[in-house]
């Protein structure tokens, strides 16, 4: 069997049009994606009906949830809060439904896929120990699941239970060693967070034991052109590092300041 995972497609039309073509060149047999489908984009409406024309098997990440209030924005930062206002008004009935029956986790033969972690929707895996621990609990979900697949992060990320991080934030091929179990990130189609704004998938191959990181280009300007016409921030399809590490930052100190309480 063989799969495209997206994450974080972020109602980027021009990025997710560009991945499932190019996902089809590839010739996979399914398309799975780990959440946010909509947030930051201008076409939350027909990026879910473009995963909806592929079967794709999907889950809720927190920019769905919110969107269809599920889930409150308080850990979401202004760039999120502004899109997902917008996202709200704008959701067709059919893609509201369809948003709000997603689950937050699925588990198929082989692999389980989740957004955040397998405890928390919003929560940021990177550490090779958080990895680990996560994939110390795949026997909890029933099968023989052994890979691991997230969203969230943005950034693409391979990691085996014996080996650790096998790749990081670049495209490449690695080797699923063994019975190990690992946990992959596919990177994000329509919200790169890296130097380039190139869109990011996953080719995961269970037969041969491999999974494949690619980069495709987009045309970007069309995207910007696209936020521009609907009132949302130009670079809502592409922050780089310095900008998303600072909001990382601003996000993860309010959710330590609500934690404590008032003062």
């Amino acid at each position: 069997m063989r799969y495209a995972v997206l994450s974080d497609v972020h109602a980027n039309l021009h990025a997710l049009d560009v991945v499932l073509a190019a996902a089809r060149r590839d010739g996979v047999d399914a398309f799975l994606c780990a959440g946010d489908l909509v947030g930051y984009g201008a076409f939350p409406n027909e990026c879910v009906q473009r995963l909806r024309s592929v079967d794709a098997v999907c889950v809720a990440g927190n920019h769905d949830l919110i969107a269809t209030g599920r889930l409150d924005d308080r850990r979401s930062g202004p760039a999120a809060r502004q899109s997902l206002r917008w996202t709200r008004d704008v959701l067709h009935a059919d893609t509201a439904a369809f948003l709000t029956d997603l689950p937050t986790r699925v588990v198929m033969p082989g692999l389980a896929m989740t957004h955040g972690s397998l405890d928390d929707v919003e929560e940021y895996v990177r550490a090779d120990a958080r990895a680990r621990e996560l994939l110390t609990r795949l026997p909890e979900l029933g099968g023989a699941v052994a890979l691991l697949v997230l969203g969230h992060t943005h950034e693409p990320w391979a990691v085996g239970m014996q080996g650790g991080t096998l790749l990081r934030r670049r495209t490449g091929t690695c080797a699923l060693l063994g019975d190990e179990s690992h946990l992959l990130n596919p990177g994000s189609v329509g919200q790169s967070r890296d130097v380039s704004p190139d869109a990011r998938y996953l080719l995961v191959d269970l037969e041969r034991r491999r999974a494949s990181f690619r980069a495709v280009r987009y045309d970007v300007r069309a995207c910007v052109d696209a936020l521009l016409r609907v009132g949302l921030p130009a670079d809502n399809c592409h922050a780089p590092p310095a900008r998303s590490e600072r909001l990382r930052a601003r996000v993860h100190g309010l959710a330590r300041r609500i934690r404590r309480g008032p003062a």
